[in-house]
């Protein structure tokens, strides 16, 4: 008798879905679940991207696509995202990242939007973000220091950027997300708070 269990990060396997997209799913669902206490919104953004990978190519809009469609290869894409996540503390320009996949600036930019749906810098600027959003959670650094630590200018910069991404200031997103998990930690205070609310 064969198990339907699947080993947590295991790819996804035997639904039709290539190796590569199956990879990327699991990838999102397990960070998903891992944010899911700390940041419901970002949670639900993953399981949405992973969901938007099941539907059939031709349905899907500015996700991963094959490189026949013009996009990157697999080994550009994992290239890539290593690169960025290695400088997010620091300037990353075109010409950088067009070099890591071994293209020419002007045919990199229309690949890499194929591939990860964002222009480059739209891209490296969520990345900021939510690099900022794991250091506001896990950290009690000053937004001017967390700023620096993702490559933003100051902390005004960081600002207007997480603003425009979220919809927050940096510092209510990190009152209320730290609000919310001492909440979740101290069962006393949580029933304190719901016996207040009724």
């Amino acid at each position: 008798m064969q198990s339907n269990s699947v080993a947590l990060g295991a790819p996804i396997s035997g639904f039709g879905i290539a190796a590569e997209t199956s990879t990327e799913i699991s990838r999102l669902l397990l960070d998903a679940l891992g944010c899911i206490d700390d940041d419901e919104s970002s949670a639900i953004d993953l399981v949405k991207r992973a969901s938007t990978l099941l539907q059939p190519a031709g349905e899907r809009a500015g996700t991963l696509r094959a490189p026949s469609s013009g996009g990157l290869a697999a080994w550009q894409i994992a290239k890539l995202r290593a690169f960025i996540e290695s400088r997010i503390d620091g300037g990353i320009s075109l010409g950088e990242l067009a070099a890591v996949a071994r293209l020419s600036a002007s045919y990199f930019s229309v690949a890499f939007k194929a591939s990860f749906g964002l222009p480059p810098h739209a891209y490296v600027m969520e990345r900021r973000i939510e690099r900022s959003k794991e250091q506001m959670l896990n950290t009690d650094l000053p937004l001017c220091e967390i700023a620096l630590n993702c490559g933003l200018a100051d902390q005004a910069h960081l600002s207007r950027i997480f603003k425009r991404m979220t919809g927050s200031t940096p510092s209510a997103w990190r009152r209320i997300k730290t609000a919310s998990r001492a909440v979740h930690r101290r069962p006393a205070l949580r029933d304190q708070l719901s016996a207040v609310a009724i």
